[in-house]
């Protein structure tokens, strides 16, 4: 994921644009994991071990001490280990549940690390993307809640769930940020009062 230095300043353009049109505050996060996933490290770990235990079996070498696999074993949960800390691998050895809980998790922490509860109003929007488990979750504060539906959310979500699947991460980001900023539009329009800019219209890149 490479977000040049040009596509930021269009998404703080396009960040300023929905603040100004809508009485709310809105912030787009990406991070590259939501968790480090340990016990994927620990299936890796045990299932490479088991297939060294396996392949030593299988060898045409005539193994009468059993010692042997055991002692096999210590270098494939090494290395099953380390391969379990990368992305790549971690990714096929973690379940849809826990997936689903550590990135809402990570994003209701973003959501309170950022201040996005102390607006005056209770209108700011997380648009929180983890890049390693392919999700993104849209945090909203209570006085969010209170007047959109959650299926509107949802309807933007499955739109750039489809687009960064055709290779459009940037463009996909820059059209949920216009879809989200024409729902607070629409439920928060700007009274055309000035207002007070509560947190920075930026981009949030983490890892």
């Amino acid at each position: 994921m490479n977000i040049s230095n040009r596509d930021k300043e269009q998404i703080k353009q396009l960040i300023t644009d929905a603040e100004t049109k809508s009485n709310s505050e809105l912030i787009p996060m990406i991070v590259g994991h939501s968790d480090l996933y340990p016990a994927a490290q620990f299936r890796a770990a045990i299932i490479v071990s088991f297939i060294f235990s396996v392949g030593l079996y299988l060898s045409p070498f005539s193994i009468i001490n059993p010692i042997y696999f055991l002692w096999i074993q210590i270098p494939g949960l090494l290395l099953g280990y380390a391969l379990g800390c990368l992305p790549a691998f971690t990714r096929h050895l973690i379940t849809k549940r826990e997936v689903e809980y550590e990135v809402t998790q990570r994003a209701i922490e973003a959501f309170f690390d950022h201040n996005l509860h102390t607006t005056e109003k209770h209108n700011g929007v997380l648009i929180f993307i983890s890049i390693m488990e392919r999700k993104i979750k849209i945090i909203t504060d209570v006085g969010v809640k209170a007047k959109v539906d959650q299926k509107i959310w949802d309807e933007i979500i499955v739109d750039f769930t489809a687009k960064v699947s055709s290779g459009e991460f940037v463009e996909a980001l820059k059209s949920t940020i216009i879809a989200t900023s024409l729902v607070l539009e629409k439920y928060f329009p700007a009274d055309g009062r000035p207002r007070k800019n509560e947190i920075k219209n930026e981009l949030i890149i983490e890892d």
